[in-house]
């Protein structure tokens, strides 16, 4: 009996101890601890991945290597593989044997195919650009036009790569068009890929700079028909050099 009396005692003096010293101390509620998901994990490279092919960072035909990827994105393999498999599905990725998953290389067909579409709808947005122009759209046509120009002098092709993608851009938000924007963003992520290859060709980069700068003219004198004309024309350029690409990829 009195053993078990002194050791209530001392079971009770312990849980006094312990009590004290967790006083003040702020534990997280199960229920509000949230786990990433491996979904949410392939979604952020999901969306990383195709803005990396969008901007041109990933070129047609990078291969993009499991081991890689994981380190980068600080993942397991799992979500890599989720991800590379969706991106494949949706035709931005393809399997090769003994490579694995490489940027998708389009067919000249396909090429000459999405140019085509790509011309009309961003040539859409030049005349509705004309048609409805703001200071601040007009601005911003401006300010990539500009660094279309300060990339052209320097003869850096990678730079006026995103300076292009910055000017179509900002023609695209002047159209005001939201439905438009959207069908204009899935086209990109195909063609953008192949914008920039050209731009190493001598006197390329001059001549598309004058190119911009007589669509910039045509949208900022509200001349809607023109500036539609001139921005068919400057994309059906691209996509008439289908055949050099191609060669541009298979030198990668």
């Amino acid at each position: 009996m009195t053993y078990m009396y002194t050791h209530s005692a001392s079971l009770d003096a312990m849980m006094s101890f312990a009590h004290k010293r967790l006083e003040g101390i702020v534990f997280p509620n199960p229920r509000k601890i949230r786990v990433l998901p491996l979904a949410r994990a392939a979604d952020r490279m999901i969306e990383r991945l195709t803005q990396d092919i969008h901007s041109g960072a990933l070129r047609p035909g990078d291969q993009l290597e499991e081991a890689s990827l994981a380190t980068r994105f600080g993942v397991s393999r799992t979500p890599v593989r989720e991800a590379v498999r969706s991106l494949v599905d949706s035709g931005l990725l393809e399997m090769k044997s003994r490579k694995g998953a490489i940027v998708r290389v389009l067919g000249a067909k396909e090429l000459i195919d999405l140019f085509e579409v790509a011309a009309e709808l961003e040539g859409m947005a030049a005349r509705l650009a004309a048609e409805r122009l703001t200071n601040e759209a007009a601005e911003r046509i401006e300010a990539g036009l500009d660094a279309c120009t300060d990339a052209a002098e320097k003869q850096d092709a990678e730079a006026y790569g995103e300076a292009n993608l910055q000017f179509h851009k900002a023609v695209h938000l002047a159209s005001g068009n939201a439905r438009l924007l959207e069908q204009l963003k899935q086209i990109s992520v195909h063609i953008n890929p192949y914008r920039s290859m050209p731009y190493n060709v001598r006197g390329r980069l001059p001549r598309s700079v004058e190119e911009h700068a007589e669509i910039m003219k045509a949208i900022f004198e509200n001349e809607a028909v023109r500036a539609d004309d001139l921005m068919r024309d400057h994309l059906m350029l691209q996509g008439q050099r289908v055949p050099m690409l191609l060669q541009s990829i298979h030198e990668v």
